[in-house]
C-alpha cells in the first residue's frame, strides 16, 4: 500500500533576488509523522518553511509543493493565507511578527481563535501557557509582548499555534532561544499533540541532538540541497555524507552514543 504523505516537495527551487537558496528540494512527509531538517545557518532550511507559506521576500523559480494531495504552490497568495492557520500553522524563529506588540494577548488570540472557526475560552489558552512552562499564565492574556522576554513569547507563539490544531505545523528554530530545561519541556509538547492529535510537524534546526529527540526522519541540507535523508537512527548511526558525519561529531553526546 503507498503511504499517504502530508506533505510534499518536488524538486522545489527559490531565490532571494539573484541568490539561489533552493536547488531542486524533494521531501516527504508522512502524515502524523516528524520530519527534521538539519542544517547549519545560510544552508537553505528555513527558506522550505517560507517556500511552502509563500514568504513576499521569496521567489519559487520552479517545483512543486503538494499538501494532502492538493497542489499549494501555485495557488494564490490570499488563498494561501487561509491556508495559514486553518491548515498550517507556523511558529517563526523570531516570534515578533506574530503580534502585535503594544496590544494585550487576550484578544489576539481570541480574534484568532474566532477567524479560524475556533471558540476562544480563556482556560484552554491559560492550560497552553502552563503546559510551554510559562509562570503565572493566568496574567498573560493580560499582558503585552513587550512585557515578555524574547524566550517566553516564543513560547506563547509556540500555544497560539498549537491551540488552532493545524493538520501540519512548521516550526522554524522554536526553541532556540529557550534554556535546556524549558526547550525539553516544549519538545514534549510538540511530541504530545503528535501522538494525540496525530499532528505532521516539519521543524528546522540546527541541533542534530534536539533532532534525534523528536523526528521519526531527518533531512540533511547543504547549500540549497537535501544531500541525505532517512530514519533518525539511520542518520545518527550510518551517515553517508562527510558533512553528515561533520554534523554529528560536532555534538558530543551523538558522538559518545553512536
Amino acid at each position: 500500500m503507498m503511504e499517504h504523505h502530508m506533505l510534499e516537495i518536488r524538486e522545489l527551487t527559490a531565490s532571494y533576488d539573484d541568490f539561489q537558496a533552493l536547488r531542486g528540494v524533494t521531501l516527504d512527509v508522512p502524515r502524523g509523522k516528524i520530519l527534521c531538517i538539519v542544517g547549519e545557518s545560510g544552508s537553505g532550511k528555513s527558506t522550505v518553511i517560507k517556500a511552502i507559506t509563500g514568504f513576499p521576500g521569496l521567489t519559487v523559480n520552479g517545483g512543486r509543493v503538494l499538501l494532502d494531495g492538493e497542489e499549494i504552490s501555485s495557488m494564490p497568495r490570499a488563498q494561501k493565507r487561509r491556508l495559514l492557520g486553518e491548515r498550517i500553522g507556523v511558529i517563526p524563529q523570531n516570534p515578533a511578527g506574530s503580534f502585535n506588540p503594544i496590544r494585550v494577548f487576550g484578544p489576539q488570540f481570541k480574534e484568532t481563535m474566532k477567524s479560524h472557526g475556533i471558540a476562544y475560552q480563556k482556560e484552554d489558552v491559560i492550560q497552553s501557557f502552563t503546559k510551554m512552562g510559562l509562570k503565572d499564565a493566568n496574567e498573560i492574556p493580560g499582558m503585552r509582548p513587550y512585557e515578555l522576554s524574547g524566550g517566553m513569547n516564543q513560547r506563547v507563539a509556540v500555544a497560539a499555534a498549537m491551540l488552532l490544531e493545524p493538520k501540519l505545523l512548521l516550526c522554524d528554530e522554536p526553541t532556540s532561544a529557550l534554556d535546556v530545561n524549558t526547550q525539553d519541556r516544549v519538545i514534549e509538547e510538540f511530541l504530545r499533540i503528535n501522538k494525540e492529535r496525530g499532528t505532521t510537524i516539519v521543524m528546522v534546526t540546527h541541533n542534530l541532538g534536539l533532532a534525534r529527540k523528536i523526528a521519526d526522519t531527518i533531512a540533511i541540507m547543504y547549500q540549497g540541497r537535501i544531500i541525505e535523508q532517512g530514519t533518525a537512527e539511520e542518520i545518527i548511526h550510518t551517515p553517508r555524507e562527510a558533512y553528515t558525519k561533520r554534523l554529528i561529531q560536532d555534538v558530543p553526546r551523538l558522538r559518545r552514543q553512536a
